[in-house]
């Protein structure tokens, strides 16, 4: 299972959400544990953004776990997010 941690901005600075198997990790957030994404506060308190964001990391993470890398899974993850948003501001 998937925690998601809320950190501070002073910790994240301007990453919105890491886990573990982010290729670009710098050393600071090596303490990331497996199963772990770590969440930029402004994100995890907003639900509109953090159920999108929660979605893409989802998406993003069995993309690896089927042996795309991390940078083809957050494209896929990103495109998906973007079709969604759209078909939600449609339906408002």
């Amino acid at each position: 299972m998937i925690r998601f941690i809320k950190k501070p901005k002073r910790i994240m600075g301007n990453y919105i959400a890491l886990h573990k198997n982010a290729s670009h990790l710098p050393k600071r957030f090596k303490k990331i544990r497996k199963n772990e994404i770590w969440v930029r506060s402004d994100y995890y308190n907003n639900p509109k953004k953090f159920k999108a964001l929660k979605t893409h990391e989802k998406i993003e993470l069995a993309l690896m776990k089927k042996g795309l890398s991390y940078k083809k899974a957050h494209q896929i993850a990103n495109k998906f997010e973007k079709n969604a948003k759209k078909k939600l501001r449609r339906r408002v």
